[in-house]
């Protein structure tokens, strides 16, 4: 009785501050008649706070406060909170399959995934057998405005290939700010001792947070194969596997994608807000198209790229062998990479980047 007499007392408290609000507020509104359309509000306002005052829990409309907020899963309940309130941060990685979605050509020669020894840089197509690495991976975050404290990454090793089945290294939390903040990208680093058996190796990494605005850049991946050209030749040979359970058809393409050099920061004046306008946006869409589209980066006249199969189509987890010879014009020295990717109508199912020397 006591807790019912209380709550009935600090709903009625409430209900004649409210309604108080409400007079007053319409005193300063002067002895004016209201616009249309806003005498209904006032009056039905006033109304609410006379309920309020005189301990009823319901609107002028029926309505309970419960009834306002709305049902969610398994009898859970949230409220709709703005988006000018509630901020949701976007932790990305470089990740092929998001920016093949948009179009966008891709490298296997990870940007933000990198190994090093004692410090130093080590090429992920120079590792030795049962040593001593450190997986490092560049963090990011798209939004301006919601950091994340101790973001989960994730570390996944495979054999070099496309669809080959990939094992856990470990998980490290790490601190991510906003975007454009000091300490940003954030840097994820894991220990990890090579396999005693010799072979090329590829790595994931992967961010997962539970209300992040953008899942679908979370998961990056380095795989790269390196070999010295032999009287201007070069053959690779690596597996394609199809991890589906039900049958796939995969289409093999190369192309002579690098990533460009990064452009300079602007020297326009500084903006206001940090959030893009609209214009601003449509405008870095565009520019990011113009400037990595897919179909932009054909393999050069002078070099030929022959992939068999070009495609073949796989039984559910079957597993099938991929031959490509590069051939270099007659004059080349030095470092020319190819990519060859692998797609099932659209989406991108994986792909390697084969970089020759000579």
């Amino acid at each position: 009785m006591t807790r019912w007499v209380s709550g009935r007392f600090a709903a009625a408290v409430m209900g004649g501050i409210a309604l108080l609000a409400a007079r007053r507020a319409s005193r300063f509104r002067g002895s004016r008649p209201p616009a249309e359309g806003q005498s209904d509000d006032r009056t039905r306002a006033e109304r609410n706070a006379k309920l309020r005052l005189h301990g009823s829990n319901r609107n002028v409309d029926g309505e309970t406060a419960a009834g306002r907020v709305r049902e969610a899963g398994s009898g859970a309940r949230r409220l709709d909170v703005p988006p000018k309130i509630y901020r949701r941060p976007d932790p990305l990685i470089y990740s092929q399959s998001f920016l093949s979605a948009h179009g966008l050509a891709v490298t296997w020669d990870n940007p933000d995934i990198h190994l090093e020894r004692a410090g130093a840089f080590v090429a992920s197509t120079e590792l030795e057998p049962g040593a001593a690495y450190e997986v490092v991976a560049s963090i990011w975050n798209g939004s301006t405005n919601a950091p994340v404290v101790a973001l989960p990454v994730r570390f996944f090793v495979l054999r070099a290939g496309i669809g080959t089945p990939r094992e856990g290294l470990g998980e490290v939390t790490v601190d991510l700010g906003v975007k454009g903040a000091p300490g940003v990208p954030a840097e994820a680093r894991l220990p990890w001792t090579t396999p005693n058996e010799p072979g090329h190796y590829c790595l994931q990494v992967e961010v997962e947070w539970f209300d992040d605005a953008n899942p679908a850049n979370n998961l990056g991946q380095e795989n790269t194969l390196v070999k010295a050209l032999n009287s201007r030749h070069a053959v690779f040979e690596f597996p394609l596997r199809n991890s589906l359970r039900r049958a796939e058809e995969v289409r093999l393409v190369a192309d002579a994608y690098t990533l460009p050099p990064r452009e300079p920061c602007s020297t326009a004046e500084p903006a206001e807000s940090p959030d893009l306008a609209p214009s601003e946006r449509l405008h870095l869409e565009r520019s990011a198209r113009q400037r990595h589209a897919r179909g932009n980066f054909p393999v050069p006249a002078e070099w030929s790229v022959a992939v068999e199969p070009q495609e073949v189509l796989l039984a559910a987890e079957e597993q099938s062998v991929v031959k490509v010879e590069i051939t270099a014009p007659d004059e080349f020295v030095g470092t020319r990479a190819m990519n060859v990717n692998a797609f099932a109508a659209a989406r991108l199912v994986g792909g390697l980047t084969l970089v020759v020397t000579g």
